[in-house]
């Protein structure tokens, strides 16, 4: 007689429920495990997550107080120095330097530098395109990094003799797809600069190179003003300032004399004889007249103190700030003595001169000068009368 094969039971006599029973906790464990792993790798692709958007957090703050940094002036040197020190800040180094292309792009100046040794800054005022860290960077338009300064050798330039200094990031300072100058970075420490890093130098220097445009143009377009300016308020003919600005120089330094209280002079010249030395040697030779007074003015005077006008005409005026009637006077002699020294036969120079009265109006003034002129002129000319 054949026996059935006997299977253990839960005590009911029902084996298969047993079986699926313990594969069920077997399958349950496993998912516990699974979840167990999968909240791990969350875990750890959250704090990745968050490292990362600590890092992006950090390097947009870094540009944009880079940008800030650029943005409060317009001063090329005040742009270059604060943003040195502010990159310099920001990745906890104490090494830098900031270079700008030449106008032909063939050099690099250094323009502003912190901590480098005195020699290497001496012999890094003028690079090469080409040469040396600054000068590759600014060849190839691309960061520059490197871990070895020995390996690198003589690309480092005269840095390279002090082995203190381990690394170094170079970025190009570009706007509008040119590169206008190269920041160099150095570290004590080997590998100092990670990929992010160069990414972050490479997005400052964007703005660091904005910057260095937007004062380009200012200083272009201050410059271009100024000589409009100057144009506006100068002879064509004798390169001295005309009657307009006379007027507007004239009532500021009576007003300067009036406060501080100290001596101011005006001149008043007129060149003899120009009617008829037109009408005897011409226009061109009367032109050479007129611009010989305006050399022995400017010979004679004292340069960013005193002023030369042409008044008009044939007539002329110098200012002269703390200068009474006597030394007035010898300015004047100086001036009709060195415009006789030309040899123009033919012509010459009647100088009125007054002291200026603290309480008198500035028309007053002028008209006291221009009388003593013309006691001078009528007295048979080549002469200065005092008022």
């Amino acid at each position: 007689m054949t026996k059935t094969p006997q299977h253990p039971t839960d005590g009911s006599g029902n084996t298969g429920d047993v079986a699926r029973l313990a594969e069920f906790r077997k399958q349950l464990e496993k998912a516990k495990a699974e979840i167990r792993r999968l909240e791990h790798r969350l875990q750890e692709d959250a704090e990745h997550l968050e490292q990362k958007v600590q890092e992006r957090t950090r390097e947009l703050e870094a540009v944009n107080q880079i940008a800030a940094t650029v943005s409060r002036s317009l001063d090329l040197d005040t742009i270059l120095r604060d943003s040195l020190v502010k990159v310099l800040e920001v990745l906890g180094l104490k090494f830098g330097a900031i270079f700008l292309t030449s106008e032909e792009n063939s050099e690099l100046n250094l323009m502003v530098e912190q901590g480098l040794p005195d020699d290497v800054v001496k012999e890094m005022q003028v690079t090469s395109v080409g040469e040396t860290c600054p000068g590759i960077v600014a060849l190839r338009g691309e960061p520059l990094l490197v871990n070895d300064f020995q390996q690198a050798g003589h690309a480092m330039g005269p840095i390279n003799k002090y082995s203190e200094f381990k690394s170094m990031a170079g970025v190009p300072l570009e706007s509008k797809g040119k590169v206008r100058g190269v920041l160099c970075l150095i570290s004590r420490q080997p590998e100092r600069f990670s990929n992010q890093d160069i990414k972050l130098l490479v997005a400052i220097g964007s703005e660091i190179g904005v910057g260095i445009e937007n004062a380009w143009l200012y200083e272009k377009s201050y410059a271009h003003s100024k000589k409009m300016e100057e144009l506006s308020m100068t002879d064509s003919l004798t390169g001295l300032f005309n009657r307009r600005h006379f007027y507007r120089r004239l009532k500021e330094e009576t007003a300067r004399a009036r406060r501080q209280k100290h001596a101011l002079s005006l001149l008043v010249v007129d060149l003899d004889n120009l009617k008829d030395y037109n009408d005897a040697l011409g226009h061109l030779r009367g032109d050479e007249a007129l611009r010989a007074v305006a050399q022995a003015i400017t010979a004679s005077i004292r340069q960013d103190v005193d002023g030369g006008f042409r008044y008009g005409g044939d007539e002329f005026a110098v200012i002269l700030p703390y200068s009474d009637s006597v030394e007035a006077v010898e300015v004047a002699e100086r001036i009709r003595s060195t415009f006789i020294d030309f040899g123009l036969n033919g012509t010459s120079l009647s100088i009125g001169q007054a002291e200026f009265d603290h309480e008198e109006q500035v028309d007053d003034f002028v008209t006291r000068a221009d009388s003593a002129m013309y006691f001078a002129k009528n007295s048979g000319g080549n002469r200065v009368h005092k008022a």
